[in-house]
């Protein structure tokens, strides 16, 4: 329960000359030291619907912390996700470990700057730079689930899947290159992710069932990407 938060915190900030209250307009512990007023909403786990409550306190409180439990793992993809918002948005964190009580203070009521993250995630962010660059298509739609995406990898396997077709279905990959001028086409034949080609021997790929129906379905696709390397 969120009470089970209270007195560890209360007792944390007590040790750093606060003076506390609990229930104070709602606010679930509230706090001044040299006029610096500090609110802390106490949540059993860090959700979307806790930051927004923690950033409606900003309104009224100089620093606002959400204190929880400590969850299990503080590493998931969701978890770092919502601590960057908090960081972004100036809310600091407060963990109570259920077992020892032990207080943590994991960030800081500061806002972080979008251009320091944006320094660290450089790779990313060029990883998103060089995946639109790749697409000659550009046909995605946004918003919606369960649908093939039409990635760079995909194209380049289009383009080596209608050569392989223009080859008579069986070809080495020298051939096939020649022909796709993709540089990777070793690679995607011996890698077959889409499950579109066969190994038929040594040296030599093949177009199974998966691969026609793909020259089918993408058909005009593959026009736009022909053109493409022919323009």
């Amino acid at each position: 329960m969120e009470r089970d938060l209270f007195k560890p915190i209360k007792h944390y900030f007590e040790s750093l000359n606060y003076v506390c209250d609990g229930e104070v307009k709602d606010i679930d512990l509230y706090m001044e030291k040299d006029g610096v007023s500090v609110a802390v909403e106490l949540k059993q786990t860090l959700d979307f619907k806790s930051i927004q409550q923690a950033a409606l306190r900003q309104k009224v409180a100089d620093n606002v912390f959400i204190g929880i439990f400590r969850p299990k793992s503080m590493n998931t993809s969701s978890f770092r996700d919502r601590v960057y918002l908090l960081k972004r948005l100036g809310i600091g964190l407060i963990t109570v470990t259920k077992s020892t009580k032990a207080v943590n203070i994991i960030t800081e009521p500061v806002v972080t700057e979008l251009k320091d993250f944006k320094a660290r995630n450089s790779r990313q962010k060029n990883a998103v730079k060089n995946e639109f660059g790749k697409r000659r298509v550009k046909s995605n739609i946004g918003g919606v689930t369960g649908e093939k995406i039409m990635t760079g990898y995909r194209e380049d396997a289009l383009l080596v899947l209608d050569a392989l077709a223009e080859l008579g279905g069986e070809a080495a990959p020298k051939e096939v290159k020649a022909i796709s001028k993709v540089e990777k086409t070793p690679f995607i034949l011996r890698n077959n992710y889409y499950g579109w080609f066969t190994h038929v021997k040594d040296g030599v790929y093949g177009i199974c069932d998966k691969g026609y129906e793909a020259l089918e379905e993408f058909e005009d696709a593959l026009k736009v990407l022909k053109g493409y390397h022919c323009s």
